[in-house]
């Protein structure tokens, strides 16, 4: 359902079409003296987004978000087809609706740090899932790109062929190639994009987490003192996820790509949900997929419960072994 109604007055829309507040900035949660609602001044204090574009998610109301679509809106229709498969209820965020204002299209959602009593003390990291991080579309899209080819030398400088550093630029298959190779998405159908621990900094430094030991490491640097709480928490809600997913009309007739789990966790709840389906769409012509089969080109599979298998296996392990590497 699409909505053509008044965004709240505090968002704005800046000349490269990014969400602002006025007076607030999003990526450093300041907050100054101006009058505002009192609840954004709350919102705005607890604010986390941990990834994703700066300034594409801002709160809408006490527990939604507003989110930022591309020009298609496939999110929203994802959204809306999950809503209507009632085995994954829970294990998404909750969607509201689909709203435009100056030909930008946005769709609300549920906050699901607000299931959490204080968001500012949670533990939050954001997982990549699936074997394959690009669409099928761009294996055809020849055209390079500048940008792509520095954040590849960026990561590792001895990467490009010599072809490649004549002319400075990569095509975004080779980078995303280049990505889930160099990461453990190729290995292990999922890689740790970003996290936050409890009082603690933003960090997204995770591009060489490559290797089995170097994901147990993250995950227990994660985890905290009260890893084996967390890690057992954690493990049942994936067996349920994957379950749901086995069963889920959705993921039988979509790829899903570039989605992410959410793993959130404090000193009282431990909880995790499948996010980002902006590049999620229905399979054409329409076959089942299974999402372990790997991916060759136009069979539409993702990989995104080999990373779900993958990352149960991680958590899996018994406690002893898991915490050897502490």
């Amino acid at each position: 359902m699409s909505i053509d109604v008044p965004l709240p007055p505090y968002v704005h829309f800046s000349s490269d079409h990014t969400i602002s507040i006025p007076f607030v900035s999003v990526e450093t949660m300041a907050i100054t003296a101006l009058p505002m609602d009192v609840w954004l001044k709350e919102r705005l204090k607890k604010w986390v987004q941990l990834s994703g574009h700066e300034g594409s998610i801002v709160p809408a109301t006490t527990s939604t978000l507003y989110k930022k679509q591309a020009g298609n809106c496939s999110e929203a229709r994802a959204y809306e087809n999950i809503s209507k498969d009632s085995v994954l209820n829970g294990f998404t965020p909750r969607y509201y609706k689909q709203l435009h204002k100056n030909d930008e299209c946005f769709i609300e959602i549920e906050d699901l740090l607000q299931q959490f009593t204080d968001p500012t003390k949670t533990s939050i990291m954001d997982i990549k899932i699936g074997t394959r991080t690009f669409l099928e579309s761009e294996v055809s899209n020849t055209k390079r790109r500048k940008d792509l080819y520095e954040k590849m030398t960026a990561i590792d400088p001895e990467e490009p062929t010599p072809e490649e550093r004549a002319c400075g630029e990569i095509t975004k298959l080779r980078y995303m190639q280049f990505r889930e190779r160099e990461s453990s998405s190729a290995s292990m159908g999922f890689r740790i994009e970003a996290a936050k621990v409890a009082d603690g900094c933003l960090q997204k430094n995770f591009k060489k987490v490559r290797t089995v030991d170097d994901v147990t490491r993250t995950l227990i640097d994660f985890f905290g003192e009260d890893r084996e709480r967390v890690r057992s928490k954690l493990l049942a809600r994936l067996n349920a996820m994957r379950c749901a997913i086995e069963k889920s009309r959705f993921f039988a007739t979509h790829e899903v790509v570039g989605s992410s789990l959410l793993i959130v966790h404090d000193n009282e709840k431990v909880n995790c949900w499948m996010i980002d389906f902006a590049k999620s769409s229905p399979v054409d012509p329409p076959k089942a997929l299974n999402h372990r089969t790997p991916w060759v080109p136009g069979n539409s599979e993702d990989g995104y419960l080999t990373g779900i298998d993958n990352l149960v296996k991680v958590c899996f392990a018994d406690p002893y072994v898991f915490c050897r590497l502490i």
